[in-house]
């Protein structure tokens, strides 16, 4: 373990808080990472700056050993200075800015739909809650129901009829089927019948709470649309349309709404992802882009995209591959699309496959010095 290894000359606070920021790095923007507003001047984010690379900067502990524990502050202290080197410049500063107000809203879209399906989640446990389902009725023996007889005590099979023929007229609210009377109704029958009528009473009950969820939210759904709220519209429609997986009706409305949403959302995680490739923020950038794909469905630039972040964030290589592909076959006459599915296929270790998907793309791109480049390393390899 980090906090444990051995022959480190930090003491054991310094080592819980490095371990601790190193992990967190990614979640933080620039303005957190310094410890600053977003409306912090210059001369703020540089004191800020000079205090914290102080603390992180290795060579504080020059001739120290510092283990591992070296790697993870070189790390923070790069991220530092990438915050303060984007934040000092105008340029920089403004196009970061412009990227949190995208992140921002985004992050927002998708906490209101977690909330959303929370709250239909918590509504239909109410439901559930507040019906329960009968248990089936015990077995019976000669039409009576089997009970365990205590010590010293006769087993009396009329008195268990008689109480369970109550039970059963109990459960169907004093009523018995119409032209039969209780008194010659089989007792086996009675509570069969009993717990089939309660358990109806049920699904009706259930079904009826359902109705009125998918009502709830249709209804919002409807106002968000009204209002020009795309995204509103689509999480409620996607909530809604939980609560009635049988209305057809619903369910293609649902689909609908929620496909003109993403087309809207798609633009803004386009531009999430292109800063986050800038900033060799591979992970970020895989995440984005998948969103992007959601909401642009046969744009293969999307798709190869993000492949690529995928693949360079040690990602999922069998989706990144996937993707690849439907890249190549929106875009069959783009070599570059090619040339990242066969990255792809290296990364997983299939040469063979990545040398074919090559060879295809040379035939596109004769001249292409990546292409020839891949190429010879494979035959050298090979």
């Amino acid at each position: 373990m980090d906090l444990d290894e051995p022959g480190v000359e930090l003491d054991r606070g310094f080592r819980e808080r490095i371990v601790k920021l190193y992990a967190e790095l990614g979640q933080f923007n620039y303005y957190e990472l310094l410890g600053v507003e977003r409306t912090a001047e210059k001369q703020t984010i540089r004191r800020a700056y000079f205090e914290r690379a102080a603390v992180f900067h290795p060579d504080k502990h020059f001739r120290k050993e510092l283990g591992s524990f070296k790697l993870k502050m070189e790390a923070i202290f790069g991220r530092l200075t990438q915050a303060y080197d984007t934040l000092r410049s105008r340029d920089g500063r403004a196009e970061y800015d412009s990227y949190l107000i995208d992140l921002d809203r985004t992050k927002g879209i998708e906490a209101m739909l977690r909330e959303a399906m929370e709250e239909a989640k918590r509504a239909e446990e109410d439901v559930l809650r507040g019906a329960t389902v009968p248990a089936a009725a015990p077995p019976l023996i000669d039409g009576s129901a089997l009970m365990p007889s205590t010590p010293g005590t006769a087993f009396t099979p009329v008195s268990e009829r008689a109480r369970r023929d109550a039970l059963a007229m109990r459960l169907m609210g004093g009523r018995v089927p119409p032209g039969r009377a209780a008194s010659t109704m089989p007792p086996g029958q009675k509570s069969a019948e009993a717990v089939d009528a309660l358990r109806r009473r049920y699904e009706e009950r259930v079904g009826q709470a359902r109705g009125q969820q998918a009502a709830k939210y249709s209804q919002l759904a409807h106002e968000a649309e009204v209002r020009g709220d795309v995204v509103a519209a689509a999480n409620a429609y996607k909530v809604a349309a939980s609560f009635a997986k049988d209305d057809a009706e619903l369910q293609k409305k649902a689909q609908e709404i929620d496909a003109q949403a993403g087309i809207i959302l798609a633009e803004t995680y386009m531009r999430q992802a292109t800063y986050e490739e800038r900033e060799e923020r591979w992970k970020e950038a895989a995440r984005s882009w998948q969103h992007a794909v959601k909401g642009r469905p046969k744009d293969p630039h999307v798709h190869e995209r993000a492949a690529n972040a995928l693949m360079r964030s040690s990602g999922d290589l069998h989706l990144a591959a996937t993707l690849a592909q439907r890249a190549v076959t929106l875009d069959q006459a783009n070599p570059e699309h090619r040339v990242t599915l066969a990255n792809v296929y290296l990364a997983a270790g299939l040469a063979l496959n990545a040398r074919r998907e090559l060879e295809a793309a040379a035939q596109l791109s004769p001249r292409n010095a990546t292409i020839v480049a891949l190429l010879k390393r494979l035959t050298r390899a090979g």
